[in-house]
């Protein structure tokens, strides 16, 4: 057993047979090319692991690395006041202007209804009813044309 090739073969010896093994065109080892290969390691590895959070990142991973405040300040500094044209973006200004003109047309048909004259629809037509109410309408709000339709 102390004879064996395996307690007599050093290291050296070893790796040297190991070399003789291999075929092809080998790159040798340097300062510079280990460097070399080093980075580029490391660099797919960085890559892979990048990928690989990416593909299981969940809301509050994302929230604690902060990268949303990034693309939110991105968001932001696109804005060049085409906001009325963009499709899906809040335009406040232009949704108040809306609901002021709402307002402004309910109001115009409850003082109309109330004065006696004809109504405007929501483009601000007048309808051409000689009441104010509209077809179908029965109820104007005080319980009266419901019954003098119901003497007639």
């Amino acid at each position: 057993m102390d004879k064996s090739p395996l307690n007599t073969l050093t290291l050296e010896d070893f790796l040297e047979s190991e070399r003789h093994k291999l075929t092809g065109t080998l790159t040798p080892v340097t300062p510079e090319t280990f460097a070399k290969w080093k980075k580029d390691r490391l660099d797919k590895k960085a890559a892979e692991e990048q990928a690989r959070q990416a593909k299981e990142a969940t809301g509050r991973a994302m929230f604690e690395s902060g990268n949303w405040k990034d693309s939110e300040d991105e968001d932001s500094d696109d804005d060049d006041g085409d906001e009325e044209d963009a499709p899906g973006v809040w335009n406040l200004e232009a949704m108040r202007k809306e609901t002021e003109r709402i307002r402004q047309l309910k109001e115009e048909q409850r003082l109309a209804k109330a004065n006696g004259e004809p109504v405007p629809d929501q483009n601000g037509d007048v309808d051409g009813s000689a009441d104010g109410s509209k077809a179908g309408d029965s109820d104007t709000g005080d319980g009266q044309a419901e019954s003098s339709s119901a003497q007639e």
